[in-house]
């Protein structure tokens, strides 16, 4: 009964600060939000359960399990034998209690280890991403050839390649798919995948050895392969594109810029200019712009003037020239050596559908002559360009896309090189409203990453209020929440150089960790300095109860980091989750022992003596209210 009393209150403040750490991350809008709102949520109603676990069926399971020796039930737990590890903490603590040099030594070395760890960003040793590459064992190649190549020449020029990959040691099986789509995944589908059925266009889907027979990721496989691809791109006049299956944001393109402009001349010119400087960027690959030539086609206008001088209808063109340029199946054949039926195609032969004079003989029916020649109603064919229009929110636009490969593989790299070289505005969230003023607006995987670190930033504000607010609450103090919120901004000493031994991007799901991990930290920081305050209440002196609160309180502090770095070490290997993983267990890592040294030094010298002697003055009658104690 004891124990529950001694840490009951702190514990309920310190089970709603971690509610207000992890709940405002329900409420990240974007792409990423419905991914991210089951973890809060989950996670707040997991703390709410564990809080009347703690306070049931754990006092009760204590009493009925646990052995009980006399020392415990008389309470005296400080005279327990202390380790040496805890006589060395005392002796250190003491020695900078006592003496403000060492306490402001101490104060700007935790100073420079931030500095430090932050600075692995500046410096691009710890790279951010919006979530990492994965390892998976297939990919496809996306090859767009010269637009009036032929189905025949594609397949045999895509045989080629296929052979080529197939050299590499890692590499399975590659299915060829010309003039009609691969399998698609959901990335696939993003990037229309499935509306590739031209002839000049075939998809190499790539099968690699199985994760366990191979050392190299998917990724790095890829990377190797790719100066194939590009040498082959270029001996073909073709285009090519790798496509992943990434655990990333489903995008166009990992980079993509668009263009907005008055009109279509403008715009094109423009991209022209961005193309260029795209192209001469060694880290980006796969480019690719929406104004690409598409395939000319033959128009054959339907004369109306002598249409009606013969009473013919234009639908009776429309279908003739479906039953000459069209297969009709008639009727299909069951063969057993095939897995599908064989259909019996009846269909006009090669040469006269692709003749200069399609039409000839042909005749259509007419309410003045009975029939008439089809070239009579026709005008002569002329060849056309076929060209893509684009928009996006009811916006004129043009894009440029890519990919990058290499060191830097994240857009706000490529965008930290590029934006200087542009010779137009550029904006990152919206698309521009004036269409006036040519503009660039980034978007592709940069905007995913903007949108969702907008949020969880605005969130991380949030979370800072809440447990401001609940601990001035609980401690009537302005002062005691700034220490016990000291050692958040301390785990990123453990969680950017974690992300550095670890070899991980800093993700979205990192910065998820750094902010669930700052509602445990702030838990631990909450009851170290109540059971100050508690000690204090009983009479000890302000230095002995802060070296004595590190001492008692250390134990739990070091469970409750056990409990996480053991919990989250199941995540490590988890393409997506990798990032939490490394967060939580570096970061609580780094927070524990600090803030075992931070906490206590804070209390003592910033708000100590003013605590010390609010809390040891006397109890004045009808001085519930902070009111002048009654004259006698």
């Amino acid at each position: 009964m004891r124990a529950v009393s001694e840490v009951g209150n702190p514990t309920i403040l310190a089970t709603f600060t971690v509610i207000a750490a992890i709940l405002p991350m329900a409420f990240v809008r974007g792409l990423m939000g419905p991914y991210m709102r089951p973890i809060p949520v989950g996670a707040s109603l997991a703390m709410i359960l564990s809080l009347f676990v703690a306070f049931i069926i754990t006092p009760w399971a204590s009493v009925k399990l646990l052995k009980h020796t006399e020392a415990h039930e008389n309470g005296n737990s400080e005279n327990l034998q202390q380790s040496k590890l805890d006589r060395l903490y005392v002796w250190l603590t003491g020695h900078l209690l006592s003496k403000k040099k060492a306490a402001f030594g101490f104060t700007a070395l935790v100073v420079a280890l931030f500095i430090g760890a932050t600075s692995l960003f500046a410096t691009k040793i710890v790279k951010v991403k919006m979530l990492p590459f994965d390892n998976k064992s297939e990919f496809q190649v996306i090859l767009d050839y010269p637009v009036t190549t032929p189905l025949l020449q594609a397949n045999k020029w895509s045989r080629e390649l296929a052979e080529e990959i197939l050299k590499h040691e890692e590499v399975r099986k590659v299915q060829i798919f010309g003039g009609e789509a691969a399998p698609f995944s959901f990335s696939g589908m993003v990037k229309h995948a499935f509306l590739r059925n031209s002839e000049y266009m075939s998809d190499l889907h790539i099968v690699l050895a199985d994760k366990s027979e191979r050392k190299k990721s998917g990724h790095d496989i890829i990377n190797e392969l790719r100066p194939l691809l590009i040498s082959f791109s270029k001996a073909k006049g073709a285009l090519s594109k790798v496509l992943e299956i990434p655990p990333g944001p489903p995008v166009m393109a990992t980079m993509v810029a668009e263009i907005y402009g008055k009109d279509v001349e403008t715009r094109r010119k423009a991209g022209e200019v961005i193309h260029s400087l795209f192209q001469h960027e060694d880290s980006v690959v796969d480019l690719d712009y929406s104004w690409r030539e598409s395939r000319p086609r033959i128009i054959i206008p339907y004369d109306f003037a002598k249409a009606g001088t013969y009473g013919t209808k234009a639908v009776q063109s429309w279908q003739l020239g479906e039953l000459i340029f069209n297969e009709s199946k008639v009727a299909t054949i069951d063969d057993l050596t095939t897995p599908e039926e064989v259909g019996v195609i009846l269909s006009l032969d090669q040469q006269t559908r692709s003749g200069p004079r399609p039409f000839s003989g042909q005749t259509f029916p007419t309410f003045e002559a009975g029939v008439v020649n089809a070239e009579n109603v026709l005008d002569a064919p002329k060849m056309m360009k076929t060209e893509n229009l684009y928009r996006k929110n009811l916006r004129p636009v043009e894009y440029v896309m890519s990919e990058l490969a290499g060191k830097e593989e994240a857009p706000v790299y490529g965008m930290l090189k590029l934006g200087p070289k542009i010779p137009y505005p550029t904006q990152t969230a919206e698309v521009p409203w004036d269409n006036h003023q040519t503009t660039l607006k980034w978007d592709g995987e940069w905007f995913i990453t903007y949108e969702v670190f907008r949020d969880l930033g605005a969130a991380f504000l949030a979370v800072m209020i809440l447990i401001y607010i609940l601990v001035v609450g609980w401690f009537r103090s302005f002062l005691v929440p700034f220490v016990i919120m000291a050692p958040i901004p301390i785990s990123l000493i453990g969680i950017i150089p974690g992300h550095l031994l670890t070899g991980a991007y800093f993700t979205a799901t990192s910065m998820i960790g750094f902010i669930a991990g700052a509602g445990i930290i702030v838990r631990n920081s909450i009851i170290l300095v109540d059971f100050i305050e508690h000690q204090i209440k009983n009479g000890h002196a302000l230095k002995d109860a802060v070296i004595s609160a590190g001492v008692l309180r250390f134990r739990p502090m070091l469970l409750t980091a056990a409990a996480v770095v053991v919990g989250s070490s199941v995540m490590l290997f988890d393409p997506i989750f990798q990032g939490l993983a490394v967060s939580l267990i570096f970061g609580e890592i780094a927070a524990t022992f600090l803030s075992r040294f931070a906490v206590p030094l804070g209390y003592y010298w910033l708000i100590g003596n003013a605590r010390y002697a609010e809390l040891t003055k006397p109890v004045m009658e009808n001085d519930n209210w902070g009111g002048v104690p009654n004259e006698p």
